[in-house]
């Protein structure tokens, strides 16, 4: 089977109102970044990108060179030559939303937000974060009311605000630990994984590791990883119904079929079949 990156653009072109533009949407599966050669590019608008599974670097001309990791949120400013994505040879998972306009604006050329600092660290939000901004352009997308437009881009500006200036901005140290620890648990899904190095990875032995991650998440992180397997899985099953089941289960590293489809219903109370219907 061939590469399994998909790119879903859910906004294809500008929609545009008195008081600003949705430029593009979407998000990447299995994804490469920007491009993968690394080469910088010059974006005219704003963005607001969200990493939602694994890790790689944001360099753009002005020096800045930054680690990014799940959870991280990536902040395009106008004109600024830039580049991201992960490592050579190694895949991520993004949403992502362009706008420009007066709405817009003033965020990113009045000051507000500095181009010397990009990035913002969501930790543990960015399972919320990322499930209502993947909801909002879902729904953008429908709307043909430019009244309707302008009201959700309101929210928009809202949830920019939030991700730019709040609490996310600073991380607690165990919110810091339990970000780091679930992208350890979130790489490479298709891979076997190896607890004791993991644990190991976050400076600890696998049975403090165990512990100290139940209490902070409410759930073992072999339960974790596999939450994220199933998410992925939806994703794929969402957003490109071509994909068998055969082929999820592949691309995700279960054993088999059966295998898949047992572990998804146990997750989402549904068979991967069931979803599919419920999506259409």
């Amino acid at each position: 089977m061939g590469s399994m990156h998909r790119h879903h653009r859910l906004i294809t072109s500008p929609v545009q109102t008195e008081v600003g533009s949705i430029l593009l949407a979407g998000l990447h599966l299995f994804g490469h970044g920007v491009n993968r050669s690394g080469k910088a590019r010059v974006f005219d608008g704003a963005a607001l990108v969200l990493v939602t599974r694994g890790e790689g670097v944001y360099k753009d001309a002005k020096g800045k060179k930054t680690p990014l990791k799940r959870g991280d949120a990536i902040l395009v400013f106008p004109g600024v030559a830039h580049w991201y994505g992960p490592q050579k040879d190694q895949i991520w998972d993004e949403i992502y939303v362009a706008f420009d306009g007066p709405l817009f604006s003033p965020w990113f050329t009045s000051g507000l937000l500095d181009p010397e600092h990009p990035i913002r660290h969501l930790g543990e939000q960015i399972d919320a974060k990322s499930s209502w901004l993947l909801l909002w352009i879902e729904q953008f997308a429908e709307l043909k009311s430019q009244a309707k437009q302008i009201q959700a881009m309101t929210s928009l500006v809202q949830f920019l605000s939030e991700v730019a200036l709040g609490e996310g901005f600073v991380q607690k140290q165990n919110d810091d630990w339990l970000n780091r620890a679930k992208g350890l648990l979130s790489y490479d899904l298709k891979g076997n994984i190896d607890l004791e190095r993991v644990a190991k990875d976050l400076g600890s032995s696998y049975e403090a590791f165990r512990k100290r991650f139940q209490a902070h998440a409410n759930q073992s992180p072999m339960r974790y990883r596999n939450e994220r397997k199933v998410e992925a899985a939806k994703q794929m099953i969402r957003y490109s119904p071509q994909v068998s089941n055969r082929e999820v289960a592949e691309a995700l590293g279960f054993s088999d079929e059966f295998h898949f489809s047992k572990r998804f219903r146990q997750i989402a109370g549904m068979t991967p079949n069931e979803f599919r219907t419920s999506v259409k």
